[in-house]
C-alpha cells in the first residue's frame, strides 16, 4: 500500500531561503508555529487560509516571485518605450493599449471594493459590539493612525534636514509683467498697435510674435494667482481641512458617495450603521433569550445578508487578484513609458527624490519594524513577508483604496489578525492613514522653498510637521489633491499665493514618488491592524448569533469594554 509522503522538512538555512517565496512552505511553516502558539491564537488563525493566489500554476505556487517579476518586466518595457520618440500618435495609442489590462483590473477592483468594504465593516462593528471590543478597537485604531501620521511627519522633516544644505537655489526670469495677444472675429487677425499713432485696429495675418501685437495685463487690485508651468487649485490650509476632511466624511447622500468612490463618506456611513444594527441586534437577541425562541430575529436576518453578500463580492475579487501580474506589468510599462525623459525628470530634482526615499525607508525601518516588534513583541518580518503582494499592488497602481482587496487576502492568509480586526482596520486606513504623504510634503515644501530662496527657521519646521500631520489624512476634493496639498502647504507657511516657481519638477516626479508613497501606506495599515490585533483580547469561541449575551454586555453606550482593555 502506497504510504502517504511525510511533510517537506526545512533543515538547512538555504534550504529555508530557497523556499522563502514558496506558497506550501510558507502554509507549512505557519501551521508549525500555530501549533506552538494555540493557547494564544487568535480566532483567525482557527481557519484554513492560504496564501492570496494570484494566478494559476506557477504563478499561483509562487505568489510573491510572480508579482514582481512582473514588476520587473513593466519596468523593463517602461524604459524601453520611454525612449521611443515619434511625432504621431503611435506611441500614446500604444502605450494605451499597453496599459488596457492594468486599466481594467484598477476599474473591476473600484467596482467591486467600496461594497465590499461597506458590508465588512458594518458587519464586523456588530461583532465588535457584541464582544464588548468596539470602543477599544476603534481608539486603538484611530490613536495608532495618529500616532504613525505624526512619526512619519518628523522623519520627513529629519529626511529633508539630511539633504538641505546639498539643495540649490533656483534662477528664473522676472515675472513681473504679464502679456497678451488679442484676436479678433477675422480668423488669423489680430489687434495690433500702431508704430504712427498708437492707435489700436486689427491687422488681418498678423505676426504675433511682433511685439506691438502684446498687451500687457495689469493686476491693479492683486486679485491674480501666478503659476509659473501647471495650473493647480490655490487653497487656504482652512478651505483644505473643512472640505477636505469634514465635508468628506459627512455625506449628503450615501448613494452618491458610492457612486463618486468616497471612501471616508461611505466607511463613516458604514460604522454608524453597524452601531445602529448592532444596538437592534442585541435588543432583539435579549428577547430572543427571555422567550426562549429559536426563531430568526430580524437584525439576525440582516446580519447574515450582508455577510453573505460580503462573501460573494470576495470571490469575484479572488477572480480579479488572479491576474495580478499582468496587471502589474501592464500598469507599470504603461506609467514608465508615458514619461518621454526620465533621466532629465529625475536629475532636476534627483536630491528631492532621494530624500524622499531615504524618508521612506526610516520610517519603515523605525515604525513598521521597531515600533511593530516594541508593541506586539512578535518577529515583524515574519508578518510583513505576507504583505509583498500587497506592496507590489501598490506601487503597480498608486492607489489605496484599489490594493484593498488584495491587503485584507495578505493580512487574512498571515492568520494573526481576527476578520473583524482586519475588515475594520484595514479599510478605515486606507482613508485616513497617509504616513507616505506625512513625508512627502514637508520635502516637497522645504525643496521648493529653497529653490525659490525663501527663508526656512524652525518655525517653518514645526508649522509644516503640524500641515502634514493634518492635511495628509484629508487631500482636498480637487484633481491631483496631492500636488495640490503641497502648493497649499507651501503658500501658508512661506506667505505666498499661486503655484511656486520651479513647481513643474515636483509634477514631473510625482507618479513615481506616488507609488512608493502608496506602498508605505499600504505598509502601515497592516502594521497597525496587527497591531491592534495582538493588543486586543479576544474571544476565539465567540459566534456571533449563537453566543449567549447578558443586558449589561453593551453597557450604556452600546459599547461594552473588559476592564483589560481600558
Amino acid at each position: 500500500a502506497m504510504q502517504k509522503a511525510p511533510p517537506r522538512q526545512l533543515k538547512s538555512w538555504h534550504t529555508k531561503f530557497f523556499f522563502l517565496f514558496d506558497q506550501d512552505t510558507i502554509i507549512a511553516i505557519m501551521s508549525e508555529e500555530l501549533k506552538k502558539k494555540e493557547a494564544t491564537t487568535p480566532p483567525a488563525a482557527q481557519e484554513d487560509i492560504e496564501t492570496p493566489n494570484l494566478g494559476c500554476g506557477i504563478l499561483g505556487r509562487y505568489p510573491i516571485v510572480s508579482v514582481v517579476t512582473g514588476a520587473a518586466i513593466g519596468v523593463g518595457i517602461g524604459i524601453g518605450l520611454s525612449y521611443w520618440d515619434t511625432d504621431d500618435e503611435t506611441k500614446s495609442t500604444t502605450l494605451k493599449w499597453i496599459g488596457l489590462i492594468g486599466d481594467l483590473f484598477i476599474r473591476c477592483l473600484k467596482a467591486v471594493v467600496l461594497p465590499l468594504v461597506f458590508c465588512n465593516v458594518a458587519v464586523s462593528i456588530v461583532d465588535m459590539m457584541m464582544q464588548g471590543r468596539a470602543s477599544s478597537v476603534g481608539w486603538k485604531t484611530i490613536g495608532l493612525y495618529l500616532c504613525t501620521t505624526l512619526i512619519a511627519s518628523i522623519v520627513g522633516l529629519i529626511s529633508v534636514l539630511m539633504f538641505k544644505n546639498s539643495f540649490t537655489t533656483g534662477i528664473y526670469e522676472d515675472q513681473s509683467q504679464a502679456f497678451v495677444s488679442l484676436g479678433c472675429t477675422m480668423e488669423g487677425s489680430l489687434l495690433m498697435e500702431s508704430e504712427v499713432d498708437g492707435s489700436v485696429q486689427c491687422v488681418a495675418d498678423a505676426n504675433m510674435t511682433s511685439p506691438y501685437a502684446h498687451f500687457e495685463l495689469l493686476d491693479l487690485t492683486g486679485s491674480w494667482a501666478r503659476a509659473d508651468g501647471a495650473s493647480f487649485a490655490d487653497l487656504s490650509m482652512s478651505d483644505t481641512v473643512y472640505s477636505g476632511v469634514f465635508l468628506k466624511l459627512i455625506t449628503d447622500n450615501i448613494f452618491f458617495s458610492f457612486v463618486d468612490g468616497n471612501f471616508a463618506s461611505v466607511i463613516i456611513f458604514a460604522i454608524v450603521f453597524g452601531i445602529a444594527l448592532g444596538k437592534i441586534f442585541f435588543e432583539q437577541q435579549l428577547e430572543k433569550q427571555h422567550a426562549n425562541s429559536t426563531q430568526q430575529t430580524q437584525a439576525e436576518f440582516v446580519v447574515e445578508f450582508f455577510t453573505g453578500i460580503g462573501e460573494i463580492l470576495l470571490r469575484m475579487i479572488n477572480w480579479i487578484i488572479a491576474v495580478t501580474p499582468f496587471a502589474v506589468c501592464s500598469l507599470i510599462a504603461n506609467a514608465v513609458g508615458s514619461q518621454s525623459d526620465l533621466g532629465g525628470a529625475f536629475s532636476n530634482v534627483g536630491l528631492m527624490v532621494l530624500a524622499n526615499l531615504v524618508g521612506y525607508i526610516l520610517h519603515f525601518v523605525f515604525t513598521d519594524i521597531l515600533l511593530h516588534w516594541a508593541l506586539t513583541r512578535k518577529n515583524p518580518l515574519s508578518y510583513l513577508r505576507f504583505i509583498i503582494p500587497a506592496q507590489t499592488t501598490a506601487l503597480a497602481c498608486a492607489s489605496s483604496a484599489a490594493t484593498l482587496p488584495v491587503t485584507l487576502r495578505c493580512v487574512k492568509a498571515s492568520k494573526q489578525v481576527p476578520d473583524d480586526i482586519r475588515t475594520f482596520v484595514l479599510p478605515l486606513g486606507a482613508t485616513i492613514n497617509m504616513d507616505g504623504s506625512a513625508i512627502y510634503f514637508p520635502i516637497a515644501c522645504i525643496w521648493l522653498a529653497i529653490l525659490n530662496g525663501e527663508d526656512v527657521n524652525a518655525a517653518s519646521y514645526i508649522l509644516l510637521i503640524i500641515l502634514s500631520t493634518i492635511g495628509s489624512a484629508g487631500a482636498a476634493p480637487v484633481p491631483a489633491s496631492g500636488l495640490v496639498l503641497v502648493i497649499t502647504a507651501y503658500n501658508t507657511v512661506f506667505n505666498s499665493t499661486g503655484v511656486p516657481s520651479g513647481f513643474e519638477f515636483v509634477v514631473a516626479v510625482d507618479w513615481f514618488l506616488d507609488r512608493c508613497i502608496t506602498a508605505l501606506n499600504v505598509t502601515g495599515d497592516t502594521v497597525v491592524a496587527h497591531i491592534v490585533s495582538c493588543r486586543t483580547d479576544w474571544d476565539p469561541d465567540f459566534e456571533l448569533g449563537k453566543t449567549a449575551i447578558k443586558e449589561d454586555d453593551l453597557g450604556e453606550s452600546g459599547e461594552g469594554s473588559s476592564e483589560e482593555d481600558k
